[in-house]
């Protein structure tokens, strides 16, 4: 286990402050958040290329805090690659290998395989600075792969790749850190990528952990607005708690002239006296469907602003009967046939699908 406490990180102005994060051995801890929010930060001080001012890091019950990067039997890839550009691709592989100690056949039997599923075999022989930055991202992987370090760190490892190289090296990934028992900690703004290589998802904001947990329990139901919105929520509805009634929570929108049921099964939603809390609702604008202005089902109506056609979806940009607010909803494009901007429609939003956040 990777078990970091109470770590203070100062870099210029910016703090890292009092966080506490724990890597179950042998699985994939995705740490998702804002640019310039600590992530990078926080990699360099386990690697050992930082120093924290205080708190502890230990892995597999070695306190590992005051080590030199080397002595601490972790990889690490970071978003610059620090590739050597005298060096050609081989060489910049097996480098750390050869800072081991570990002889070229071995390192030789390491490379071929690892080469090939990467998709740089046929570049071994060439200078890196021959390289495209995705084959100098993959050449990087690469490197920090082989070492077969217990811990391996990634910062944002696929950023420069396109989308169907990414998912193939995603799978890849994930069926090696299986085998080789890797604690991995991950690096990335991509939620997909998160969603398919974690176990357990972190999200940071301004140098501190906004939510921690089991991946589809932290994405699925997020506490707080800071969560929901690296999460990529896009709307939110300021909420007054009505009441409780069969399963369901009643919140008034002062901005949108309707009551909205949430599940009372949200976490958020536990405890009594929610009526002394601030709440606002957040709703994925996935999570929005369209009906008849006059229909019954309707929570509420709005008229279309604008439509924004991507691929076989439309971003539709809805603004409320008292224009007070607006909301985005993203429908596919048989469902918006006969709609066009200007037209009035009502909104459907299932009460499993609120979010209720606190702030």
């Amino acid at each position: 286990m990777l078990n970091i406490e109470n770590i203070n990180i100062v870099a210029g102005k910016f703090r890292v402050q009092n966080l506490s994060l724990k890597l179950q051995e042998g699985l994939c801890h995705v740490l998702v958040g804002t640019t310039g929010s600590g992530k990078t930060l926080l990699l360099e001080t386990i690697a050992g290329l930082r120093r924290q001012e205080s708190g502890s890091i230990s892995f597999a019950d070695r306190n590992i805090s005051h080590l030199e990067p080397e002595l601490r039997n972790v990889s690490y890839l970071p978003q610059d690659l620090c590739l050597f550009p005298n060096m050609l691709v081989r060489e910049n592989i097996c480098y750390g290998l050869r800072m081991k100690g570990i002889g070229a056949a071995e390192a030789a039997r390491r490379l071929q395989p690892l080469a090939v599923s990467l998709d740089i075999a046929h570049l071994l022989d060439r200078h890196v600075d021959h390289l495209s930055g995705g084959e100098k991202q993959r050449t990087a992987l690469a490197r920090t792969l082989i070492s077969d370090n217990p811990m391996v760190l990634l910062d944002e490892p696929f950023s420069s790749l396109n989308l169907g190289l990414k998912r193939k090296l995603w799978h890849l990934l994930k069926k090696m850190q299986r085998e080789h028992g890797w604690t991995l900690l991950l690096v990335t703004h991509d939620l997909e990528e998160a969603l398919l290589l974690g176990d357990d998802l972190s999200l940071i904001a301004n140098g501190a952990l906004v939510d921690s947990g089991p991946k589809n329990q932290v994405y699925c139901y997020p506490k707080t607005v800071s969560a929901a919105c690296i999460l990529g929520t896009e709307n939110f509805l300021s909420g007054e708690f009505a009441g409780r009634s069969d399963g369901l929570c009643y919140f008034h929108c002062p901005d949108f002239p309707a009551k909205l049921a949430v599940s009372a099964s949200y976490p958020t939603l536990a405890g009594d006296n929610l009526d002394k809390l601030r709440f606002k609702l957040g709703i994925k604008a996935a999570d929005i469907k369209l009906c008849r202005a006059d229909s019954a089902s309707a929570a509420g109506c709005c008229s279309i602003e604008a439509i924004h056609e991507k691929g076989c979806t439309a971003t539709l940009v809805l603004r409320s009967k008292n224009e007070a607010i607006t909301l985005l909803a993203e429908v596919s494009l048989k469902d918006l046939v006969g709609h066009a901007p200007g037209d009035e429609v009502g909104i459907i939003i299932s009460p499993e699908a609120i979010m209720a956040l606190m702030f």
